[in-house]
């Protein structure tokens, strides 16, 4: 609609053009009146020829968005999109920008081969999708805390809020595990990842809200025993102003103020905390940031986009490709104190990760696939009429023996078993969109009672097909064949677990604590059991239950436990826990 009222005050100031042409009559030369029409015909071509770029970007980018990108199966086709926009419409700006020497500097050559490209690619594309899944993300975030009088404390809870959904959200896998090489999307998607995908996740979202972090590496490694700077593995640095906010993503909580107590730090600890320490007085300082975020071809996408779409998509690192306030430039004040910004560095692990994801061999795609599957469920058919389906219609069944006619309809029971999808139906792919639209920030009600009918329509494991004999109506009951019956199992366990996430997400801790056991006691063995117990454990802390608390962490305190850490930091904790009166 903004497009077309565009073009209609457009016409409609061609039209004035015109008349003012008309009233000045003889007193205008001729050669004024044509001058004035061409500029006046040249304006209402610039406007139609903005429009269509715009309405083109619209549709490339609805193209790109979570939903939208999750049932493609070919993405060349979106990438496609996207760089026929940009060749119509803003390749001459794209080309007009360069990789300043400052920038290029910290990236490294394949990091820079992808910055300087003009064209689109895939990566840019799934880059862009991530970026909408976390800005969605933390909108919802930052709607649950409400700004108050100081603003400044509703920022830092809202960034605590984050980095506790992100350590939730992103269960820790087991060392052994072998997983093929994934993406963000994944690893959100499947609710399982590790230490750097938890800090890839954090900083990326936090990026979204225009906040700056460093990952801080410890020149030594951590002690067995200390205070909390002293046994960190590693922190996320959060610059909020020239203030530093201080996360450990592998204990899941934020680094504690000297004062703080409590099991799960509402307040994370400043600079101070571990600025007199040498490990981190001498700690590498990395810049988290995407390759793609350095490129011009972002800068301009970012720029043109509505604001309906606005995006934080570059990252001007160290100043001279942009305007934009470098990176190093908005950090300075908060950390030069401890480390020189000459220091910093750009995170290898992004690019490493998105490389590996790229470059998947034949088997990893297969293993890739195997591992989506359960969201292809629940598999779905429209009400099954054997008769019907078993008559030819070219056949006249009157003048058929009853052998005959027995021996047709079993011809066509063993067509009809060959066309599975007919009979078991197809993959309807619903869980797929209930959990992006969950991973991207969907807090509500709704979301539950979603995942709630998916589950019971995946816990469906026959068909029922109703036929006639002899002129009598009966139902017969076909088992679902193995292959469905294994994903739609595997999906049943994760929607009751996802359930249990949304309830926690919604602050229902009562009733996410019985979703979580209800989760343990029919799937007892589920790869998110030891995630669970960890969940409902913040549940009743956050109930005011720490007895309740030490029960279930006590279970999870097991060696096969990635999250041991937590386990262990958590029940450290226990006995400075306020009780419950």
């Amino acid at each position: 609609m903004a497009a077309q009222d565009l073009r209609t005050a457009h016409f409609r100031t061609m039209g004035c053009l015109l008349v003012m042409l008309l009233a000045v009559g003889c007193g205008t030369s001729s050669q004024e009146s044509a001058d004035a029409a061409s500029a006046a015909s040249a304006e209402v071509a610039a406007a139609e020829a903005k429009d269509e770029c715009r309405d083109r970007l619209n549709a490339a980018v609805r193209r790109v968005s979570p939903e939208s990108l999750g049932t493609q199966t070919r993405r060349d086709s979106v990438v496609n999109a996207m760089n026929s926009w940009l060749a119509s419409c803003a390749e001459a700006d794209v080309k007009a920008l360069s990789v300043s020497e400052a920038n290029a500097k910290l990236l490294s050559e394949a990091a820079l081969r992808t910055a300087r490209a003009v064209r689109f690619s895939e990566n840019d594309v799934i880059y862009v999708r991530d970026c909408m899944l976390l800005k969605g993300l933390t909108e919802s975030i930052w709607k649950q805390v409400p700004t108050g009088d100081d603003q400044s404390a509703a920022e830092v809870r809202r960034v605590t809020s984050l980095f506790r959904h992100i350590v939730r959200n992103i269960s820790l896998m087991p060392a052994a595990e072998q997983r093929v090489p994934v993406g963000l999307y994944e690893v959100l998607l499947t609710g399982r990842g590790s230490v750097e995908d938890r800090i890839w996740a954090f900083t990326e979202a936090l990026r979204q809200r225009q906040i700056d972090s460093v990952i801080l590496q410890p020149a030594t490694g951590a002690a067995a025993t200390g205070s909390f700077a002293e046994t960190a593995e590693q922190l996320v640095a959060v610059v909020l102003g020239t203030d530093v906010l201080l996360y450990d993503p592998l204990r899941g909580v934020p680094l504690p103020a000297a004062t703080d107590t409590a099991p799960l730090p509402a307040v994370p600890g400043r600079l101070s905390e571990i600025g007199g320490l040498d490990r981190w007085k001498s700690a590498s300082v990395w810049l988290p940031t995407h390759p793609s975020a350095a490129a011009p071809r972002m800068l301009v996408l970012q720029q043109r986009l509505d604001a309906s779409d606005a995006l934080v998509l570059y990252e001007e690192l160290a100043g001279g490709t942009s305007e934009i306030r470098p990176f190093l430039q908005r950090i300075s004040g908060a950390v030069s104190s401890v480390w020189p910004v000459d220091r910093i560095r750009v995170w290898p692990v992004q690019e490493q990760r998105i490389a590996a994801a790229a470059t998947l061999d034949e088997q990893q795609r297969q293993s890739l696939t195997q591992m989506l599957r359960p969201f292809d469920s629940p598999f779905e058919r429209e009400s099954i009429d054997l008769d019907k389906m078993l008559t030819d219609p070219t056949v006249d069944e009157t003048k058929l023996t009853k052998e005959q006619l027995q021996q047709m309809k079993a011809e066509a029971a063993a067509k009809l078993l060959e066309k599975s999808d007919a009979l078991f139906g197809k993959p309807s792919r619903r869980l797929l969109q209930a959990r992006i639209s969950q991973i991207g920030g969907n807090f509500e009600l709704s979301m539950i009672q979603q995942l709630q009918q998916i589950r019971v329509a995946c816990l469906q494991e026959v068909v029922e097909l109703s036929f006639s004999i002899d002129g009598k109506e009966a139902v017969g009951r076909l088992p679902l064949p193995e292959s469905i019956l294994s994903v739609q199992r595997s999906a049943v366990g994760d929607t009751l677990y996802w359930t249990a996430m949304s309830q926690l997400s919604r602050a229902e801790y009562g009733t996410a604590v019985q979703t979580f056991r209800n989760h343990r006691r029919q799937y007892p063995e589920d790869r998110n059991r030891l995630a669970a117990l960890m969940n409902e454990a913040e549940c009743l802390l956050e109930f005011g239950d720490p007895a309740g608390a030490a029960a279930v962490l006590s279970e999870a305190d097991v060696p096969e436990n990635p999250e041991l850490a937590r386990v262990q930091w958590l029940k450290a904790r226990l006995p400075a826990a306020p009780v419950q009166q």
